[in-house]
């Protein structure tokens, strides 16, 4: 459920820019990050997103969302690798004094807007 209040957030964000293209300018596409540490799910942003914009000047744009893999590094042999599942042991080494280096992002990425229309 936290998925509504991070889109209303984004909402916010993503109307700010649209503002600031200029009077009428619509937004066409955003691209998203998120971190597979997140717990976001793209689907429910998406459904939100739907919901907060409709008969707004941000409906209907394309959302592009890139799932960030969660990569480590090992602090005893300095290797770094990408991990499927929550168990932070580095391959390399089996040691766990590690510390992850990508898989918390949570932001936009891109916001493409229209030009605004010219009476």
């Amino acid at each position: 459920m936290h998925e509504l209040s991070i889109t209303q957030e984004m909402v916010n964000v993503i109307e700010e820019a649209r503002r600031s293209a200029g009077e009428g300018a619509a937004v066409l596409k955003v691209k998203i990050k998120i971190g597979a540490l997140t717990g976001i799910v793209a689907e429910c942003v998406e459904k939100y997103y739907e919901i907060l914009t409709e008969d707004t000047l941000l409906s209907g744009a394309a959302l592009e969302f890139t799932k960030v893999p969660v990569k480590i590094r090992c602090g005893d042999c300095d290797s770094m690798h990408e991990i499927d599942e929550a168990v932070f042991i580095c391959d390399k080494c089996g040691s766990t004094n590690t510390e992850v280096i990508t898989g918390q992002e949570l932001f936009i990425e891109s916001i493409e807007v229209s030009e605004p229309e010219k009476e």
